[in-house]
């Protein structure tokens, strides 16, 4: 029998860096890979909100008078009006099920912009910037990642499977195509996805505050934390958009 302690997580990580070669940055693999741990211990605690969290807004005709949530708005709308609910981001499909959904206790003003499911049923929380918005990409990023926690926890899902169920038997929904058996599944990837215009992109890519979030950007996700963290470019008047990468605003975007 070894008498070998075991190993911390810093050892683990630090075991893995040394196992790498090439030229490209370790910190966005540490980054992703403490965020994605703390990620699962956050959402193990079971944090739920506590009324119902699936909103159905199909019918909602309120208006915003804030310009982020009105673009969220009027996105939802024209895919749900254009694309049977479906947000293509290259070849990535996503099912966008509901905007503003609260999360957390009895906090009316915690709420996910926009809440959607990958193929694979992963839950999926969009948190979306306008240009001119102060917050870097990282504090969007972590904005995102404390809704997910919470809505992926045990009690949140169930919740979130019950409402989608009454949802999805509504007879003007219909799943867009690679959707029709989809369903939220607690054990798929989920996803966090900073979506903005490119120019909300590029004034964090001149600051210092945010400096580095481009070079995450290329990181997504490794395969064991079924934890995807990425950035999308889209200017909110499209059921289209595009990847970000560190290359994305030297070729163009939407």
């Amino acid at each position: 029998m070894s008498d070998s302690p075991p190993l911390t997580l810093f050892r683990a990580l630090m075991d893995h860096l040394h196992s790498q070669t090439g030229d490209a940055p370790q910190w966005p693999w540490l980054f992703h890979e403490m965020v994605a741990r703390e990620y699962r211990r956050e959402r193990d605690r079971g944090v739920s909100y506590s009324g119902d969290i699936f909103k159905d807004r199909d019918d909602d005709r309120s208006v915003a008078l804030k310009p982020e949530p009105k673009s969220v708005r009027e996105l939802y709308q024209l895919c749900k009006n254009n694309a049977r609910g479906c947000l293509t981001i290259d070849r990535s499909a996503y099912w966008l099920l509901g905007w503003e959904w609260p999360n957390q206790g009895s906090e009316r003003g915690r709420r996910a912009d926009l809440v959607g499911l990958n193929v694979q049923g992963g839950l999926t929380v969009f948190e979306c910037k306008l240009e001119g918005n102060s917050e870097t990409p990282f504090t969007a990023l972590l904005q995102g990642l404390d809704y997910l926690a919470c809505l992926t926890s045990e009690p949140s899902m169930l919740k979130i499977q019950q409402g989608f169920d009454a949802w999805k038997a509504k007879p003007d929904v219909i799943p867009p195509e690679r959707f029709e058996q989809c369903e939220p599944n607690s054990d798929a990837v989920s996803e966090v996805i900073v979506m903005a215009p490119s120019g909300y992109y590029d004034q964090h890519c001149r600051s210092r505050r945010g400096e580095g979030w481009n070079t995450l950007a290329d990181h997504t996700r490794t395969e064991a934390n079924m934890l995807a963290m990425r950035f999308a470019v889209t200017d909110f008047h499209s059921t289209k958009a595009t990847w970000y990468s560190s290359s994305t605003l030297k070729r163009g975007s939407k």
